[in-house]
């Protein structure tokens, strides 16, 4: 079967491996010419980089307990889920090693700019035919255009700072609307931190001086944009999206890689019926309307109302005792009105305590 990939970012190389398991070797597409990340935080659940067939350790940076939240006051809330942060430009690197090493190939510096009911023609005039064709090509993807598929983005910001990082081991993501309409954060990854926020360099400078890492070097700045309308059309004969291209992110918490890596494993395991496999994406979690219907009501809260509302359905300071749930809302009696928001966030943050990041 000739299967090709357009996009060598984790979409693309995740779907390649598990591609190989099954004795498929594809050719992967990739316009840039190297392979890197992305401006991204960098991190995933141990439970979803464990699934990859893929020895990622060598390219873990940190360690971390789960996600922290802080809020305006300073108070914080958890949410412990065994992590890690990655070097993941060299992470992808190492897979892609991998890929060709196991009879995948992959070609860099070409880029598609049609597509054909069977073949695909590139920038420098050459067409590539395909028995199955999958979009991996990032937010902007060339296969969704191609689909009629249409996204809505944020843009996100990130530095990489020097810093000393031996005292955090939680994600730490901060619930600040003066700075960003969904959140800020910082990740460690052993002597560098990621901070980011949803918003342009202009929010996430004011964020650093906020937290005093102004003074800080900066090692690299990154911007892009993260699709948020939700997974719509994956599958239009042998084309199949994934991946940022599909807007496959978890709409609660921005992250893509888990997403990504359940998605892979659907995608392989139908790709002689691709129709199945967008239908099997539309029952998992992953694409749950719930994250969807959480996000819009979280940035309708007032934020008093959306920082009670964290704090009521994540946990408590660690080593503190956790107040009945009933005890906490009566507490926070503005949130009884919004009841809505409490039922569709409280299922988002269940759900992404094991498909969020």
């Amino acid at each position: 079967m000739r299967v090709v990939i357009v996009g060598a970012g984790p979409a693309g190389l995740i779907s390649a491996l598990y591609l190989i398991q099954e004795g498929i070797r594809p050719l992967i597409l990739e316009k840039q010419s190297e392979i890197r990340s992305t401006a991204c935080g960098e991190a995933c659940s141990l439970k979803s980089l464990n699934k990859i067939p893929f020895d990622s350790n060598p390219y873990i940076c940190k360690y971390v307990k789960g996600a922290k939240f802080i809020y305006t006051n300073g108070a914080c809330s958890y949410m412990n889920k065994s992590s890690a942060t990655l070097d993941r430009t060299n992470w992808l690197k190492g897979i892609a090693q991998e890929v060709e090493s196991r009879g995948g190939q992959i070609k860099l510096d070409i880029e598609v700019v049609a597509v054909g009911e069977n073949s695909i023609q590139l920038k420098n005039g050459d067409r590539i035919g395909y028995e199955i064709l999958i979009g991996a090509d990032g937010p902007n993807s060339r296969i969704a255009k191609h689909l009629g598929v249409e996204k809505q983005f944020i843009v996100a910001s990130q530095y990489k700072l020097a810093f000393d990082d031996s005292g955090m081991d939680f994600l730490e993501f901060y619930i600040d609307r003066r700075f960003s309409p969904d959140y800020s954060w910082i990740f460690p990854k052993d002597g560098i931190i990621n901070v980011g926020t949803g918003g342009d360099f202009t929010a996430l400078d004011a964020f650093l001086e906020h937290k005093g890492l102004d003074s800080c070097k900066i090692l690299d700045k990154e911007a892009g944009v993260i699709p948020v309308s939700g997974i719509q059309k994956l599958v239009q004969h042998n084309i199949a999206l994934i991946g940022d291209s599909a807007s496959m992110v978890n709409l609660f918490s921005g992250a893509g890689l888990t997403p990504i890596i359940y998605a892979a494993q659907m995608l392989v395991r139908n790709i002689s019926n691709l129709e199945n496999y967008e239908r099997e994406v539309k029952r998992h979690p992953i694409a749950n309307p719930v994250f969807f219907k959480a996000r819009h009501a979280l940035l309708a809260l007032a934020d008093k109302d959306l920082v009670n509302l964290l704090r009521l359905i994540t946990e408590p300071s660690i080593g503190k005792v956790k107040t009945p749930f009933a005890v906490r809302i009566i507490k926070c009696i503005s949130l009884v009105t919004k009841l809505r928001s409490l039922i569709s966030t409280y299922r988002a943050i269940r759900i992404a305590k094991t498909y969020g990041w």
